[in-house]
């Protein structure tokens, strides 16, 4: 009861923290998969430079604590002069846009070979091969790790508490010091994650049997 009065007395707080977590969430899903995509591209590039450029982003976005990457947004980078929902919102995108890249890869180098070169024989440009034999199956093959990011992204948002972004787990833990109702707060915001990570399950179930492509 003392955690329904709690949560009750401070729900226009909560409404802004979860909103806070989904626009900081939604920002970072849609650039780190417009990145991402764009990475993979690269990557496979015929141009060193930018497959080089690629190589280099994933290895070193992939290979650094994501809490670091934020710090360096916030504090290191100081001429930037990034709020902390900025630096949270950038550090997601950045950070998660070398992963996304490497599913979309994996995805791209799945498809068949032999549909780039029937396309070639037939003398259909390779940009139009790509974008529309090639990319419209490994979309569907990248749904399953798409959504694996996309919750993560979500969860990852707990991180802006560090930064001071007045999201989900930085106002739990802000209203447990002053009612020191610790666990029971912390498992309310638990809570509201698992809800987020199932619905976008159910998203990706969805998509899945719509999207399916035959093997």
């Amino acid at each position: 009861m003392e955690l329904f009065t709690i949560v009750r007395d401070n729900a226009d707080v909560y409404g802004k923290a979860i909103g806070t977590t989904l626009l900081a969430s939604g920002f970072a899903i849609v650039f780190a998969l417009f990145l991402g995509l764009i990475l993979a591209v690269m990557r496979d590039s015929r141009f060193a430079v930018l497959s080089g450029f690629a190589r280099l982003y994933v290895s070193f976005f992939r290979g650094t604590p994501l809490l670091l990457q934020i710090l360096i947004l916030y504090n290191g980078l100081v001429v930037l002069q990034l709020t902390g929902f900025q630096a949270l919102a950038f550090g997601l995108s950045l950070h998660f846009s070398a992963y996304i890249s490497e599913s979309f890869r994996a995805a791209i180098s799945s498809v068949d070979r032999g549909q780039w070169e029937a396309a070639d024989s037939l003398g259909i440009p390779r940009r139009k091969t790509f974008k529309d034999v090639i990319l419209p199956q490994a979309l569907s093959r990248a749904i399953p790790p798409l959504s694996n990011s996309v919750i993560d992204i979500i969860k990852s948002t707990s991180l802006g508490t560090i930064v001071a972004v007045e999201e989900l787990t930085y106002v739990s833990d802000q209203i447990s010091a002053t009612t020191y109702l610790v666990m029971p707060l912390l498992l309310f915001s638990a809570a509201i994650y698992w809800i987020m990570s199932t619905l976008i399950q159910a998203v990706q179930h969805r998509l899945e049997a719509r999207f399916s492509i035959p093997e």
